[in-house]
């Protein structure tokens, strides 16, 4: 089992991706484990978490606060989720955040929404907002099941979110989205983080970050780096395998 940190405070599908993007790319079997005991970080705003010793693999995690001093010489960096989290590090690594990938984690269907509105775990205003109501949206949770809310995700035509994985996982489908934070993100840019997550995570894929205004990210993009983050599942497995595997 290997030791591996994901946010679990609050049930929140992007944070919990971690262990099932695992399960499905990799051989690698993973118990949740405290920052200082953890040897794998993957998805989530998390590198702030991590003692400054620490000495474990990173394949795709992000830092949350722009200014916020990081130093981890002794990590391994396979991916981080964009170039703005990437100034921390020296040396050659994927960008991407590996949910980019959590689309092949349910199958196909045809679509069934005409909008989907996924509010972040904070924010009790999206749902009940008017401009989106009228089109009789379908309100996916994101404390549901993570299978349940990629699976919705992919139903709808479109997607309106103030949750970053949310994006993400439209990004994935190819699905046109809208980001809307909270208000008090824009007026008050040092709360959670501000926008740095999603400014990072647009750059990964050469898009201006905006808000209220739906966008679609460029497919090949989208592709490329879905390649890209194969390629570290495929590292991480080689890191990782034990004497149980079966051969290849």
């Amino acid at each position: 089992m290997v030791p591996t940190y994901y946010w679990k405070d609050k049930a929140n599908f992007g944070d919990l991706l971690t262990p099932l993007l695992l399960s499905r790319f990799t051989k690698v079997r993973s118990t949740w484990a405290t920052p200082e005991q953890a040897k794998l970080v993957m998805v989530g705003s998390i590198l702030g978490h991590l003692p400054e010793d620490w000495a474990g693999v990173i394949a795709g995690a992000g830092k949350l606060h722009e200014f916020a001093p990081l130093s981890l010489p002794d990590a391994r960096v396979l991916a981080v989720r964009g170039p703005l989290t990437a100034k921390s590090f020296k040396g050659d690594f994927v960008i991407g955040d590996p949910a980019l990938l959590a689309d092949e984690l349910v199958p196909v269907e045809d679509k069934q929404y005409n909008l989907g509105v996924i509010p972040h775990w904070t924010d009790k205003k999206l749902e009940h907002d008017p401009r989106f109501l009228k089109y009789g949206p379908r309100i996916i949770r994101v404390s549901d099941d993570p299978l349940a809310v990629i699976r919705e995700i992919g139903l709808c035509k479109k997607i309106v979110s103030s949750s970053l994985h949310g994006i993400v996982l439209a990004d994935a489908f190819g699905i046109p989205r809208r980001i809307e934070v909270a208000p008090r993100l824009l007026s008050h840019p040092q709360q959670e983080g501000g926008l740095f997550k999603w400014r990072d995570y647009s750059a990964s894929l050469g898009m201006r970050f905006e808000v209220g205004v739906t966008q679609e990210a460029d497919r090949n993009r989208v592709l490329e780096k879905q390649y890209e983050l194969f390629d570290v599942f495929d590292e991480i497995n080689c890191i990782f395998r034990t004497s149980n595997d079966p051969p290849t």
